[in-house]
């Protein structure tokens, strides 16, 4: 078993994060308690999250609603170890990562968590293969292997036909793809993907709905979803509905009709 450098100095209960990705564990992946998220500006101070509270479980489509404003971004970012809550706890793997240094959040965040960004965020003057292999460079795989496992990863999301062009050469949705490819360069156990849908035609988010479905089935990975796109919705595992900063509902898409206005409250 591979091992962050600093692992075996650091209590036992952290163990868990640091064992090769796609190991197994407990059926909860992450866990949200009480987090709670304040913006200060001069005397001001804005509430983003109120107190939400959530379990993620291992290998489930979970997708993220609410409007503008809720609250929904900021319980993303908080999960997926991108910014840290005023107060509360975030668990991933059993693992409070407030008790993380920088370079162990460093290490969980390139190895453990894949992040598809709504805007791609893909490196304009390097090619899909360079792109997806960068990640690869910071846990130590480099040359051949890195372009080999490259090459097999935009395969399975259908781009092997595409590996030498560059960003601006591709259509949205194979952009979109090759953010996906990109996320999935180390492994992770738990895929991020905020609005990865918004900038597309209808039949291309099918495709990018489909993909993640197959992924979710072939990899066993966890995807959690920040959309407002009813086929992701109906895809999807469970939905949970965060309003003024506080979840106020979790569903299964086969409870909820989807035909009125009203399903989300």
């Amino acid at each position: 078993m591979k091992q962050h450098p600093t692992a075996q100095t650091r209590d036992p209960r952290f163990q868990a994060l640091f064992e090769e990705p796609g190991g197994g564990g407990a059926p909860v992946i992450i866990r949200g308690v009480d987090i709670r998220k304040e913006y200060r500006m001069g005397a001001q101070v804005t509430q983003a999250l109120r107190g939400a509270t959530l379990e993620v479980y291992r290998g489930e489509y979970l997708s993220i609603m609410g409007p503008s404003g809720s609250g929904k971004s900021t319980l993303f970012n908080a999960i997926g170890a991108l910014a840290k809550p005023t107060s509360g706890r975030v668990y991933i793997d059993q693992v409070d990562i407030a008790q993380l240094d920088a370079e162990e959040l460093a290490w969980l965040r390139c190895r453990k968590i894949g992040y598809v960004f709504q805007t791609y965020n893909l490196i304009q003057v390097m090619t899909c293969l360079e792109n997806v292999t960068l990640p690869m460079a910071f846990v130590g795989l480099n040359g051949e292997e890195a372009r080999e496992k490259g090459i097999k990863i935009l395969r399975m999301v259908g781009l092997e036909h595409r590996i030498l062009h560059k960003p601006a050469e591709l259509s949205g949705g194979q952009q979109q793809r090759v953010a996906i490819a990109r996320a999935l360069a180390n492994s992770p156990d738990i895929i991020l993907a905020d609005e990865p849908t918004a900038n597309l035609d209808q039949s291309t988010g099918q495709e990018i709905i489909d993909l993640f479905k197959q992924l979710q089935k072939t990899l066993g990975a966890t995807i959690i979803s920040a959309t407002h796109d009813l086929k992701m919705l109906k895809a999807s595992d469970r939905i949970l509905w965060i309003e003024d900063g506080a979840i106020v509902k979790a569903a299964r898409p086969e409870e909820i009709d989807f035909n009125t206005d009203e399903f989300g409250h």
